[in-house]
């Protein structure tokens, strides 16, 4: 004797299936989230960017104004941020090949490492505006990239566009 158990299923099975995915809609669609994320991931980087260059210009006008007992407070709370940073685009640069800039920031970790400082950052101005250089020079690049990035044509409006074909309401 078989114990097999028969499930009937609705008689239109096609009522209940799911609707094929339509290409002409999911492909606009990915572009636009695609170009959303991009845009996410350049204003991270630009923020980070701007803090750093904040941090090391704020570092070079203040630095002679530090009192005694908070300069080593001072000076490893500057190293570390300027470090963090530098690390963030050390990566977004190897992320989209520019091993200039790779070799510049790299060059910024180890100058501003806050575990084996190499020289002091207390009225050492000249080194905090120099280390400036590297940050502008990425902010130029990046401007210059997301000019000339070739972006999907308008891509909300050819989802809007499709789903409206799609719904017949034209």
């Amino acid at each position: 004797m078989s114990h097999t158990v028969h499930i009937e299923g609705p008689r239109d099975s096609q009522a209940h299936s799911s609707k094929p995915l339509d290409e002409t809609v999911w492909r606009p669609w990915l572009n636009k989230n695609l170009l959303e994320e991009r845009q996410r991931a350049a204003a991270r980087i630009k923020a980070v960017t701007w803090t750093c260059i904040g941090i090391l210009i704020f570092s070079a006008v203040a630095s002679s104004y530090i009192l005694a007992p908070y300069v080593s407070t001072y000076q490893t709370v500057v190293r570390f941020a300027i470090e963090l940073g530098a690390i963030v685009i050390m990566f977004e640069s190897v992320r989209t090949r520019q091993y200039v800039f790779t070799a510049l920031f790299a060059t910024i970790i180890l100058l501003f490492n806050p575990i084996l400082p190499t020289s002091p950052l207390l009225r050492s101005w000249l080194i905090l505006l120099a280390g400036v250089l590297p940050f502008v020079a990425f902010l130029v690049w990046m401007k210059k990239r997301t000019r000339t990035a070739s972006t999907p044509v308008n891509s909300g409006e050819v989802l809007r566009t499709e789903v409206a074909n799609r719904n017949g309401a034209v």
